[in-house]
């Protein structure tokens, strides 16, 4: 009985860990990077270049110039990374994917949001803005669905810039954005 509280105790951990550090679910406004995620430059597993994974059947690739931080240790499992468009860290992409494991969890339309493609992953995508620290910035935020033969799986890419970097860093989610690709 100690053995099935303590194995329960280390999952419950792991999952709230988990959410923690996912990006914040549906702000009424616009978004930080220190709010959007706990991952840190320089910290955990670095993603370059082109990534692939098998999990969850996608393919992107990282704007050149830039890396994709983890933030976890190498031998956690993948859930996604945030890059950083700029030394301050007041500009990034935060890249997240999960299992679906509830339906009530599945990304819905967002409010004004428009369909997007990627691959044979489907979402939405909304912009909103807002101001942090007296900073005006602006968010572009791309939830998907991906299913797969024997699952469902679900993320979102979210862009934080500041306004008077809002072009530059547009175009490098865009970039990224485009070379997601979701199989089956």
């Amino acid at each position: 009985m100690m053995w099935r509280v303590f194995v329960l105790s280390i999952v419950l951990l792991t999952a709230t860990a988990a959410i923690s550090q996912s990006v914040v679910r549906n702000p009424a406004t616009a978004i930080s990077c220190r709010q959007a995620t706990q991952t840190l430059p320089q910290r955990g597993v670095a993603y370059r270049g082109a990534v692939t994974n098998d999990d969850y059947h996608f393919s992107a690739r990282i704007p050149s110039d830039l890396t994709g931080w983890g933030g976890v240790a190498e031998d956690a499992p993948f859930h996604g990374f945030t890059m950083f468009l700029d030394p301050k860290g007041d500009s990034c992409i935060v890249f997240e994917i999960h299992l679906r494991v509830d339906e009530s969890d599945a990304p819905k339309r967002l409010p004004g949001g428009t369909a997007v493609q990627l691959g044979k992953a489907v979402g939405w995508q909304e912009f909103k803005e807002g101001t942090a620290k007296g900073v005006n910035i602006k968010n572009v935020r791309t939830v998907f669905s991906s299913k797969q033969s024997n699952q469902i799986d679900d993320g979102e890419i979210l862009l934080v810039a500041p306004t008077s970097n809002l072009k530059e860093a547009k175009r490098l989610y865009e970039a990224f954005l485009h070379s997601m690709k979701f199989g089956s």
